[in-house]
């Protein structure tokens, strides 16, 4: 039996909270997991924020597109080189209730001093201000799902490229179930066509493909 510990509906989206009876935890946005404590799901989520700060040189400012779960931005949030990170999520519920749920999981990233929650859509975000950052990492929701599909958007790409400091680096998820061959290529070839010494990663289970890390740099 699957133990709904959460429900809530925001002003964005609904958000659920399952238990698995292994003790699994399942974090649902908009009436589908898109995010979890399995193994799988926890090695790409920590790949994505580990990632993101390894690779700079001085990953001291760093913005994190969308909150789920917390587990990518609790990755970045542990870097000692971080001063200040900055997690951009439309859906005010969610933060709040990844800290209640999660935090275990996310090392509490929600009230580390150093991060900042912006509720705001990513994109507007970035076209509003004037910021700049060592590094940027975005876990969005998948493509299909409505709104997620700008963020994978050569446009897009080079708005994040505009707000990233000489040097910095760009993570990206993509996944590779639920999904079909020629919507991964179209991801990936748009990424590559803004980051061309970029860099794929997989995040394999059972010897297979599960998902993707792209890695871009400046």
């Amino acid at each position: 039996n699957i133990d709904v510990i959460y429900m809530g509906e925001g002003w964005n989206a609904s958000v659920a909270v399952t238990r698995l009876p292994g003790g699994v935890l399942n974090y649902h946005n908009a009436g589908k997991v898109q995010a979890s404590s399995e193994p799988q799901d926890m090695r790409l989520q920590r790949m994505l924020g580990h990632m993101t700060t390894l690779i700079p040189k001085s990953p001291k400012k760093v913005l994190v597109i969308g909150c789920g779960a917390g587990v990518t931005a609790g990755a970045v949030s542990i870097d000692p080189y971080l001063e200040h990170e900055t997690i951009a999520e439309i859906e005010p519920l969610v933060p709040r209730v990844v800290s209640t749920y999660f935090s275990e999981h996310n090392f509490s990233v929600i009230t580390n001093p150093k991060v900042h929650i912006q509720l705001d859509d990513a994109r507007h975000y970035l076209m509003t201000t004037n910021e700049k950052f060592d590094a940027i990492t975005s876990d969005p929701l998948d493509p299909w799902v409505k709104g997620a599909a700008m963020l994978y958007t050569r446009e897009f790409f080079e708005i994040v490229k505009s707000h990233l400091n000489p040097g910095g680096v760009v993570t990206l998820f993509v996944q590779l179930y639920e999904s079909n061959t020629a919507a991964v290529k179209s991801e990936i070839a748009t990424f590559m066509e803004a980051f061309p010494n970029g860099v794929i990663w997989g995040n394999t289970q059972d010897g297979r493909g599960y998902d993707l890390v792209l890695m871009g740099t400046v």
